[in-house]
Parts: C-alpha cells; structure tokens; sequence
C-alpha cells in the first residue's frame, strides 16, 4: 500500500491471475471509499457554511443575565409546551400580550418549546404521519419567532429555558445516527439541536438539559429558584399533583401533561407543599388523538413573590384565546 492509501502492484507482479483480480478489486474499492470520504467531507463543510449563514442571517434580542440573589418583590411567569408548529395561535397571542402587561422579572419556559415531530419522532401513536406536513426548518422558524416574540414583550426578564422531552428527541437522533461518536455527536448537535437552531447562547437564555445535574441531590433536568423547583415531565396520572408532591416532599413546577394542575399536602417537617401544571398553549386537539377528546387546558401561571422568598401562585386560565384573568392582569399595571 502506498503512502497516499491507494494500492500499487508489487515489482515482480502478482504471481497469480487470482492476486492479481483480488489487488484490482482492493484498490477498486480504496478508491471508491477515498471519493465517498471527499463526497462527506465536502457536504460537511457545505452543511456547516449554510448552518453558520442562518445564524448570521438576522440579530437575535437578548435576555439579561440571571440577576442572583433576591432583594426586592419580584413576578415571574411560567409557560410550557408550546409545539412549534403545533402551537394554538390565539393562545400564544394572549399569552404574549398578558406578559406584556405584567412585564415580569423572571420567566421560565417547561419545554417542548418545539414540537420535533415527523421524522423526528419515532414513537408516535397510529396516525404520526399527519404531522409530517411541516418541515424541521419551520418548527424551529415557528419556536424562533415565539422566543423573538417573548423577549421583545418582556425586554428586562431573565429567561431559563427547561428541555423538553421532544427537543430531547434531537439529541436522541443525534445519538442514534452517530452510534455515540463523540466527535460526530457534538458536531450534529452544533448543527441541529434546538439549543443551537434556537441559539439560545445569543439570546442569553439557559438551557439545562434532561441529562445533567443542576441542583445537588436533585434529578437530572431539575432547577431551583427560590423555593420552585421546576421540571419538565415527573407525573402523567390523573393526579399528577399530588404524586408529584409526593415524589419531591418540595414545591415543584412541573409540565408535559398540558393540563392545569395543583396539589397542596402539609408535610408537618417541611410545611406547606403544592406542586403546580401550568397546562399548554399548543393546539387542544392535534390531528394524532383523531376522535379521541384530550383533557388540555390552555394556560400559564404567575408567580408573586417576596422578599423573603415566600410567593404565591395564580394559574391563569386561556379558553377559546381570551385569558381569563384579563380583567385582573390589566387592573394590576393601569
């Protein structure tokens, strides 16, 4: 074998007609794998060009950065589950136009801020292909577009974004395609993860992963501020509250089952203890539950809370895009 990776015949030939086939046929090959190695590699670079013109096509707005200990009264605004594509429009204005309103210091997004469905998705119930019309490109236009839309409502709060079990979806195909290459995975989640494609780093919005560790004896995906803990998915029972209180013994914030929920349970060592579902502000009936009715509600909650950390929650209802606590919202800031 040459220097360059191709085969060359030995001096004195092959002392067979079978060598020599089995000398053609490897350096056939060589040669073949060399061009489909130029082929990749030249897509890569392309890939990685047209990647890097996307997210130079247009600034992003930025998020201030977490603002750390507590000093003042502050209100802060938890959402989740959105979907991309699948998001209910007239629920997302009315969301949008409420935090407006309220102008609150901290928001918190649960998750499946996209909806990474289609290809994506590859346990999905009888029927997935309906959500195959949209392409990837335009769930994460449709999630980019909500993010621009939030930040320019509430300028001067602090963003904590929370993954998702469907953003978690890409990291799953990432592993999948790259058979958990550490090279290649890191450079399909550079170029595809939601994190990046919603570039979430320039827009100053944490992101914390289902994988990792965020609070010391916590589950992995947890966070803490103050005395919430938030998480994207925990319980799916018909009393997801109340075992989500049991599994934490804490305060906890909790998405995924796009229906409101709460729970109260004094715990005579700790003290008073809710466990909270804000529900969604994606479509109410997607095309996959077919005639099946879902049991969603529309919905986000707001947060007062005080100096000394204690706070109190309101959910705030939205049905057919009217928020049901429009009359209180306004009356709070006219």
């Amino acid at each position: 074998m040459a220097k360059d990776g191709s085969f060359k015949l030995p001096e004195g030939g092959a002392t067979s007609d079978i060598a020599m086939e089995k000398v053609i046929a490897a350096q056939a090959k060589v040669n073949e794998m060399k061009r489909e190695m130029s082929a990749l590699a030249k897509d890569r670079k392309e890939l990685l060009e047209e990647y890097t013109d996307l997210r130079n096509a247009r600034p992003v707005p930025k998020s201030p950065p977490p603002r750390g200990e507590q000093k003042i009264d502050t209100l802060r605004v938890c959402a989740g589950d959105v979907h991309g594509m699948m998001q209910d429009p007239d629920a997302v204005a009315v969301f949008l136009h409420d935090v407006k309103t309220l102008q609150p210091d901290c928001i918190v997004l649960g998750g499946d801020i996209m909806e990474c469905g289609g290809w994506l998705a590859k346990h999905q119930p009888v029927g997935f292909v309906a959500l195959c019309d949209y392409s990837y490109q335009e769930d994460c236009r449709a999630a980019n577009l909500f993010l621009d839309r939030l930040q320019e409502a509430a300028p001067n709060a602090e963003i904590h974004y929370i993954e998702g079990n469907h953003e978690d979806r890409v990291e799953r195909w990432i592993v999948d395609v790259t058979r958990a290459h550490a090279r290649d995975s890191e450079f399909l989640r550079k170029a595809f993860a939601p994190q990046s494609m919603l570039r979430l780093e320039e827009r100053g919005i944490p992101y914390y992963r289902r994988t990792e560790i965020y609070v010391e004896g916590a589950p992995r995906g947890w966070i803490k501020l103050g005395k919430m803990f938030f998480t994207h998915s925990l319980k799916y029972s018909k009393n997801a509250a109340r075992d989500a209180i049991t599994a934490t013994a804490g305060n906890i914030t909790y998405f995924c089952t796009h229906r409101e929920d709460t729970a109260t349970v004094v715990f005579p060592s700790v003290g008073i203890v809710k466990a909270f579902n804000p529900g969604c502000l994606c479509s109410m009936q997607p095309v996959w539950k077919n005639s099946t009715p879902t049991t969603w509600s529309q919905g986000y909650g707001i947060d007062f809370i005080s100096k000394s950390g204690e706070f109190q929650r309101v959910h705030v209802p939205i049905w057919k895009g009217r928020s049901l606590a429009s009359a209180m919202v306004d009356r709070f800031h006219s």
